[in-house]
């Protein structure tokens, strides 16, 4: 006997119902479990009543970034005070698509400015934090103050980021803009991290391939 084509799709569209709930329900039981509780869809912890001193500034001066971490969960979280910047400046793009390590080419941004990583920090400001690492106990708050000096002109786009060890949610601070007006010259990070690295890549690449080249040259020869 076959089953008529409307009780298969009632079947199957049960099925996907179930599968739905069963989901739902797992994500819930283990929100609760890591001590979420009811609110676990707001997140675990939110920046509060964020301010930047200063959003211009000459090159080697300070701002300060002031906020409060506010914990939205019961369960202790620890993390350590950093920033998570883009920087827009005179490089060229050649400078721009190594800096980004080559994505910039997949995301279609290197006419834009840099998303700066976190190893890459050093190169353009100094971070001073107060606290550096911190523990926010469950429904606590934490206050926070973040000393920056920009070591290189350009335009910054700066959010504060707390950096808390829950690798399944990341919250950043609302962001704000700063014009670092001055030099634009090379840093000492991106000079000995950067430019001496890579120079050193491409001299040993070069060698390489003049060592294979003399190599195959020498082989064909006594063939």
């Amino acid at each position: 006997m076959t089953l008529s084509k409307s009780y298969t799709m009632k079947t199957r569209f049960l099925m996907i119902i179930v599968f739905f709930v069963v989901c739902a329900t797992y994500a819930e039981l283990e929100a609760y479990g890591h001590g979420v509780g009811a609110r676990f869809n707001a997140g675990f912890y939110r920046i509060e009543n964020e301010t930047i001193s200063k959003t211009t500034v000459p090159v080697g001066e300070s701002f300060f970034i002031n906020g409060t971490i506010a914990s939205l969960v019961e369960r202790d979280i620890q993390g350590k005070m950093d920033v998570k910047f883009d920087y827009a400046n005179n490089d060229s793009l050649f400078v721009k698509i190594l800096k980004s390590n080559f994505s910039c080419l997949a995301q279609d941004m290197c006419t834009k400015p840099i998303r700066v990583a976190y190893d890459q920090n050093h190169w353009y400001i100094d971070i001073k934090s107060t606290p550096d690492a911190y523990v926010l106990e469950g429904n606590d708050m934490i206050p926070y103050s973040i000393e920056i000096t920009a070591l290189k002109g350009g335009t910054y786009h700066i959010h504060t980021d707390p950096d808390a060890d829950i690798s399944s949610f990341r919250h950043i601070g609302p962001g704000q803009t700063i014009v670092v007006e001055g030099s634009q010259d090379v840093t000492e990070g991106e000079l000995f991290e950067f430019y001496v690295a890579y120079s050193l890549g491409f001299v040993l690449i070069i060698i390489g391939m003049g060592y294979g080249t003399v190599f195959v040259y020498r082989r064909k020869q006594r063939e």
